[in-house]
């Protein structure tokens, strides 16, 4: 495996009882699954992430990567979503569910935590995009059926992933029991909000998620630059702080296209980087077999259920999120 700082990262100190750890292979379950490219399989590359997540990793490796695209959107995201300050993730042990191609491991790693990264499938992007770093170790697996050990992690860390599951339920709640009783989570949803559900990506989605992949891809691809300028035009009609923000607003409902030119994070990228992230999160919205959010009181039933600790949950109309506040201790404790 690779060379690694911290013991806590050693798949021995990781893994769960039953399973056996092989130079070049695992047991689990009375299955031999492969060691590859020094990455534990526990699931195949075929999976129901093919096709689209693995596409735009493919085709776009690092452009959600802070380090790439120059900007500071994955940091300031997710410090304002876990409300937790930098301090706070230092030399923790966290378990990321679902590290895609590495964009909020980065983030992570960068902010002092040891990372266990675990996708479904194409972890070996994300190690790449990173540099097979010291302190984070990669698993292949599902996050419906984790191979590692029970109450274990300081922070279970799932951002952007829940709702993309097959059964967003029992992913909650399956993975909010690695988490130690005195550790903290943060866990990301879309609301399951009337604004959420009628806006385009929905009304769409019936339609697109059924079709092949690759000529929605080639379809978003050719169509969005059309859009970048359809929008960024009604966004500066005149009055432009009034009626400008006014039809982009509807148009921000109704066309389907991601735009970001108006957000401050994103004003030092040229107008051919935003319509690279149009059509990665176009597609993103509009391609993944699985999109089913769970409503805010599901997430709180569940979190009741299986956490030992106290949790919260910050509602918007657009996403939900369940996290646990730190305390003043937590605070002092994670600053030494």
């Amino acid at each position: 495996m690779n060379k690694i700082d911290d013991p806590r990262l050693k798949l021995e100190s990781l893994m769960a009882s039953d399973v056996t750890i092989n130079d070049d292979s695992i047991l689990w379950r009375e299955r031999e699954l492969p060691i590859q490219n020094r990455i534990p399989r526990f699931t195949d590359e075929e999976s129901y992430s093919k096709g689209n997540f693995l596409r735009l990793r493919e085709l776009h490796p690092k452009l959600q990567l802070d380090s790439f695209n120059k900007t500071s959107d994955r940091r300031r995201t997710i410090l304002e979503r876990t409300g937790w300050q930098p301090e706070f993730f230092r030399n923790k042990l966290v378990l990321e569910c679902g590290c895609g191609a590495g964009p909020d491991t980065e983030v992570l790693l960068d902010l002092g935590a040891k990372v266990v990264a675990v996708d479904i499938a194409g972890v070996d992007i994300a190690r790449e995009n990173l540099n097979d770093p010291a302190n984070a170790v990669f698993v292949q697996a599902s996050v419906d059926d984790l191979p590692f050990r029970r109450r274990h992690f300081d922070i279970v860390f799932c951002h952007r992933v829940l709702q993309h599951t097959p059964t967003p339920k029992r992913t909650l709640e399956h993975i909010l029991r690695f988490v130690k009783p005195d550790g903290a989570v943060f866990v990301h949803s879309y609301a399951r909000t009337l604004y959420q559900m009628l806006s385009w990506k929905y009304a769409l989605r019936p339609f697109t998620c059924r079709m092949d992949q690759e000529v929605l891809y080639n379809r978003i691809e050719a169509w969005t630059p059309h859009l970048f300028r359809f929008t960024c035009a009604l966004r500066k009609t005149p009055p432009q702080e009034i009626v400008g923000k006014l039809l982009f607003y509807l148009a921000h409902h109704a066309v389907p296209i991601r735009n970001y030119r108006f957000i401050p994070q994103f004003s030092s990228l040229d107008d051919a980087a935003l319509i690279e992230y149009a059509v990665h999160d176009t597609f993103d919205a509009l391609s993944p077999r699985f999109d089913s959010p769970l409503s805010a009181r599901e997430m709180s039933r569940i979190a009741d259920e299986v956490l030992s600790s106290s949790f919260e949950l910050k509602r918007s109309k657009g996403i939900t999120l369940l996290r646990s506040k730190p305390d003043d201790r937590q605070l002092v404790n994670a600053a030494e």
